[in-house]
């Protein structure tokens, strides 16, 4: 999942802006760059397509055909969007579907870039965006989990998921109604958070700051399960189920609270699932959508158990975890998630059998101790 940010014009285009670095993969391909689609998430195809030129680019899955801007490409266009009030109500800077100049014989990516000066300016204000918002969803967490006490679609949307509201509250879920965003008093907020609208806001926990990460309730009804909701968010013009900020982190208690023995899980509903069973949340860490930083571990961790999902990201990811966290001397187990027919997360095993959807974790982490 990239960290990008969404900015929609005045004619109700969307466009994703995003860095450089958050390019999967990228690849001369002619005149064009071809990386894996972060916004949809692709890894079978190389299907978004940048013009290094002029920095837009587009996806030519047809789920998603998200219009796409790499900062540091085209600085002047980031600022132009991303920049003062006055400059988000003017039209939009051209985004040409052809490239204006040819690459086809750039050697390596450095042919791509601008000049380091450039990239510098995209960066900061690429990074006044994202200080801003974190700033923004952090000063409105009480007002959201008020809000999230008072809605029967957010209450709903939890029942279904078999996640206790208090346990969700105790986690500092909330959630971002558009009449909260409505309530801001500038312009400029209200346009920064109109990306994280109807959305479930989690709290994580990253080396630096705190971050979040939200799961849109657009298009669910009350008795739809979670696979039905993800169907229906893939058709195209719909919401992102997932956005973050940047940087994001870990769902969980803060570095210095956790337990000495850990249960590693990969979503923000597993850990809910996992602490509705019983277990305490000093326990239990979701990655996230985040790769593990192990400088993240405090020292004091010495047990690990990843419970990480039985496809085959999960077990490479886990294959890598474990021989990461071995080199730092910390005892490590897996325990992944059975491909029984009961569940693909331990979310959805708890929904379906409670308690003993959950039994091979619960058993795996009885041996950590």
């Amino acid at each position: 999942m990239a960290d990008m940010i969404t900015i929609f014009t005045r004619r109700g285009k969307r466009i994703e802006i995003l860095s450089e670095r958050e390019l999967p993969r990228p690849r001369l391909a002619g005149s064009r760059v071809r990386a894996f689609c972060p916004i949809h998430g692709s890894d079978h195809q190389r299907s978004l397509s940048i013009d290094p030129a002029s920095g837009w680019g587009y996806c030519f899955n047809a789920a998603c055909q998200a219009r796409v801007l790499i900062a540091e490409w085209n600085p002047s266009a980031a600022h132009h969007l991303l920049g003062t009030d006055s400059s988000l109500r003017r039209e939009q800077p051209a985004d040409p579907e052809e490239p204006t100049a040819s690459w086809a014989t750039a050697p390596s990516y450095t042919h791509w870039r601008s000049q380091p000066a450039t990239r510098s300016r995209a960066s900061s204000v690429l990074r006044h965006w994202q200080e801003e918002e974190r700033r923004l969803l952090r000063a409105l967490e009480p007002i959201m989990q008020e809000a999230l006490q008072s809605s029967s679609l957010g209450r709903a949307y939890l029942y279904q998921r078999a996640i206790p509201l208090e346990t969700a509250l105790a986690s500092g879920v909330g959630l971002l109604t558009p009449a909260i965003i409505a309530r801001l008093p500038r312009a400029r907020q209200r346009r920064l958070l109109q990306r994280w609208s109807e959305r479930l806001i989690f709290p994580l926990q990253s080396e630096s700051t705190k971050g979040y990460i939200g799961r849109t309730l657009a298009g669910w009804q009350p008795g739809m399960d979670e696979n039905e909701h993800k169907q229906l968010l893939e058709y195209p013009g719909r919401p992102q189920r997932w956005i973050k900020t940047n940087p994001a982190g870990c769902f969980s208690l803060p570095r210095k609270e956790l337990a000495p023995q850990l249960i590693v899980v990969e979503g923000t509903f597993d850990r809910l699932a996992l602490m509705a069973a019983g277990l305490r949340a000093e326990e239990v860490v979701a990655l996230a959508g985040t790769a593990l930083p192990l400088s993240w571990l405090p020292a004091h961790v010495r047990r690990v158990l990843l419970a990480l999902d039985g496809d085959e990201g999960g077990r490479e990811a886990t294959a890598r975890l474990s021989a990461q966290l071995r080199g730092q001397g910390r005892a490590v187990s897996r325990c992944l998630i059975p491909l029984d027919g009961q569940g693909k997360d331990w979310n959805e095993r708890w929904r379906l059998s409670g308690r003993a959807g959950l039994q091979p974790l619960l058993n795996s982490y009885r041996c950590l101790y």
